[in-house]
């Protein structure tokens, strides 16, 4: 593993590089993008550094305005920014001597999965798309956690995103909000629990994720629809894994129903039992999918 410097515009994103130790030929390469609120060093290192060990060049990296990248203002959700910090990925990977710049694939993970659709609609270099556990960040906030909120109830949400973004522009403090509740209910479901543990307890807690988004992100999120013209767009093979029990695989079945009978290489892959957040660190679920993906991406890139 090696950290690198990647090179977007005018800023630099930080990235973990993590190659096999040994090769004689050009390699494929990949691209890992981290959930919301996570950083590199949490489940999108665990993935890229399992795959490079079935032969991948694989980069996970830290969003523009988050982690240890640059850009202004910190702790910004911007999913166009989202979308390019992937391409700035590839444009990395395609300079190394050392990798096929005609294979490679991109992978998701949690809001990533909805960020690698929005990438590889408009950046055909992915030759192959792989998401874990999906989440259109967009219908999360339109539709709420379960997917069956009403999105017109949520216009008050702007009205309150823009007094608040009015307030900052006259020289108020931004106003963050944070991504996991850090309280549990008193009877939580094992996803939210688990999500709390994830990142708020020692077990995969890290000081670079501090569990906050600026509000005004919400202006840019409730319009954002990875989803869309996928079916159009997203012509590369697509891998869809989810857990069974997951609260959010209804997000991986809207996308599913989205590119059913118009993407030739869609597969989807249910791992029975399994959570949204038991696809980030066990290895039960963890490395099922990884040789999911792994062979997936061997015969479509």
């Amino acid at each position: 593993m090696s950290a690198v410097s990647i090179i977007k515009g005018s800023i630099k994103l930080a990235g973990l590089l993590f190659r096999p130790t040994s090769h004689s030929t050009k390699l494929p390469g990949l691209v890992v993008i981290h959930p919301t609120g996570g950083v590199k060093e949490q489940t999108a290192r665990t993935y890229a550094q399992k795959l490079s060990q079935q032969g991948y060049v694989a980069i996970c990296y830290d969003a523009s305005h988050q982690g240890e990248s640059e850009g202004l203002p910190r702790y910004l959700e911007d999913p166009a920014a989202r979308a390019t910090d992937a391409s700035a990925v590839v444009d990395y990977l395609q300079r190394l001597d050392y990798v096929d710049s005609n294979r490679i694939g991109v992978v998701g993970i949690c809001a990533g999965g909805g960020y690698a659709v929005a990438a590889a609609k408009g950046d055909h270099r992915f030759k192959a798309v792989a998401v874990v556990g999906a989440v259109s960040m967009g219908h999360g906030v339109r539709l709420g956690r379960s997917g069956t909120d009403n999105p017109a109830e949520k216009v008050g949400v702007l009205d309150h995103v823009a007094q608040a973004v009015r307030a900052e522009a006259d020289g108020g403090e931004a106003v963050t909000i944070p991504i996991v509740s850090p309280t549990l209910d008193e009877n939580p479901t094992k996803d939210a629990r688990d999500t709390y543990e994830y990142y708020l307890t020692p077990r995969a807690q890290h000081p670079n994720s501090p569990n906050k988004m600026l509000l005004r992100s919400m202006q840019l999120l409730m319009n954002f629809d990875p989803w869309h013209l996928a079916d159009i767009y997203l012509t590369q093979p697509v891998l869809m894994i989810a857990g069974e029990k997951a609260s959010t695989r209804w997000h991986t079945e809207m996308l599913f129903k989205v590119l059913d009978g118009k993407n030739k290489g869609l597969k989807k892959v249910i791992l029975p039992h399994g959570g949204h957040i038991d696809l980030y660190d066990q290895e039960e679920y963890v490395n099922p999918a990884v040789n999911e993906i792994a062979g997936f991406f061997k015969q479509a890139i």
